[in-house]
């Protein structure tokens, strides 16, 4: 796999800012249901470390064009380097060790760890992550809790794990998080015990269509905005 630098992944994740976390029992899953979202417009997916064989997972993933795979639930320096390995464009935690954190810098990696408290947000910053995870994000007072963040530590790019869905998706766009992160919304737990991967394919799709409307719409509100300044 190419050298990813690290600036253009945190560039592309806020562009695209929809990356899809991967969890199941086993490796076979894993690819379908990372494969659907993909083929459904997702420019990231997380495949997470509790998936059996997440190496040989991400490693697969990793050959396909226009996509960048992360390794998730990395809990260890060990976990990180293996990760590495087979070809992961960012490590992502659900909690912060700054040991993690320093590895995945040193060795030019995004590093993505997931806190949910003043004090936690700030050791993974000063330990020098790209982007917090904040997680659980609804348990911890979802989008008013990133809004109360953000006075303290506007400086902070932030990650919404948790408790998007169709109905509030603007809304969480209109966040201006760096990325948002998504799982049972498109990778429903029927789909995913029928392994109907064209219906996930077609949620992924939907929610990047949904995306890219929104931003559109912004764009023009823009445009009339600086006619109308300039009227």
């Amino acid at each position: 796999m190419p050298f990813l630098d690290s600036n253009s992944v945190i560039a592309g994740i806020e562009k695209h800012q929809l990356m899809a976390a991967v969890r199941t029992d086993t490796p076979e899953k894993a690819l379908k249901a990372a494969g659907a979202c993909i083929d459904g417009g997702f420019r990231h997916v997380e495949i997470t470390f509790t998936v059996p064989e997440a190496e040989s997972v991400i490693a697969e993933l990793s050959r396909r064009k226009g996509v960048v795979i992360g390794a998730g639930t990395v809990l260890s320096t060990s976990d990180a380097r293996r990760a590495l390995k087979a070809g992961a464009g960012y490590i992502i935690s659900p909690n912060v060790d700054e040991r993690v954190i320093k590895f995945a810098k040193k060795e030019g990696v995004v590093s993505i760890p997931g806190a949910c408290t003043p004090t936690e947000i700030y050791r993974a910053h000063k330990a020098g992550c790209d982007i917090v995870k904040l997680f659980p994000f609804v348990e911890i007072g979802g989008l008013d809790f990133l809004k109360a963040i953000r006075g303290p530590y506007p400086f902070i790019k932030y990650m919404l794990c948790g408790g998007v869905n169709f109905d509030n998706f603007e809304n969480y766009l209109g966040a201006r998080a760096s990325a948002i992160l998504i799982g049972s919304s498109v990778l429903r737990a029927d789909l995913m015990a029928a392994e109907d991967w064209t219906s996930v394919a077609g949620l992924a799709r939907e929610f990047v269509l949904r995306m890219d409307k929104w931003q559109k719409k912004k764009t023009d509100l823009r445009g009339l905005h600086y006619v109308s300044s300039a009227d």
